[in-house]
């Protein structure tokens, strides 16, 4: 009795073995057949948006691609991350890490630097973490060549703390823009750029040229 339950077992074990084997060479045998067919899409900054398929330059509208690099801007100009070298890389002018200076006029971003980037440093010293959006349309402000941007911010102030409800602001800023709908030149130098690891954002020809808050 006892070799009959012993050889049931291990023909149970034998014939386990053997579909294990199958279901590997099945698998094996269909990823030569996979075809992987790679799309691109562009996240939207704020979470609401949704996830869209890639479009050219001609089939966006100048005034939404000049909508979402005032986004990138306002993003850049006040988020902050718990990380002094984020502020010093974003601080240090026509590097990889610093788009704002790409999107500012040199005054701008001098502005920024000895203002608005002074409280970000003290506060990412302290392990403050500030996510920004911009919750309205963007819209001209009356008989004026700036532009009004509402934005949202999120700030946590208590590093590690799980349970931590963010900090919700609004804020209102006035730019600006230079921006006519090109890429710069010459487009050799463009493609390097991105290649190198350069923010997209700065491949166009768009500035910020004053500032008000």
């Amino acid at each position: 009795m006892r070799r009959l339950f012993g050889f049931l077992i291990g023909l149970v074990i034998m014939l386990g073995v053997f579909a294990s084997l199958y279901l590997s060479a099945a698998i094996y045998d269909t990823a030569d057949k996979v075809v992987i067919e790679p799309s691109f899409f562009r996240a939207g900054l704020l979470s609401t948006e949704q996830v869209g398929t890639i479009k050219t330059l001609s089939d966006v509208q100048t005034k939404k691609l000049r909508d979402w690099l005032i986004q990138k801007f306002v993003y850049e100009y006040f988020y902050i991350e718990p990380d002094e070298n984020n502020i010093v890389a974003r601080t240090t002018a026509n590097s990889l890490y610093s788009p704002l200076s790409y999107m500012s006029t040199n005054a701008v971003f001098e502005k920024w630097k000895y203002g608005e980037a002074v409280s970000i440093r003290d506060a990412a010293i302290k392990g403050v973490r500030r996510t920004v959006s911009v919750f309205d349309e963007i819209v001209k402000r009356d008989d004026s060549d700036y532009l009004q941007v509402d934005y949202e911010t999120k700030t946590w102030y208590k590093p590690n703390d799980m349970t931590e409800v963010p900090t919700v602001d609004r804020g209102t800023i006035y730019l600006k823009v230079e921006y006519k709908g090109k890429v710069r030149e010459p487009i050799e130098s463009v493609q390097k750029a991105l290649l190198n690891g350069i923010d997209p954002a700065v491949v166009f020809e768009f500035y910020v040229e004053d500032v008000m808050d």
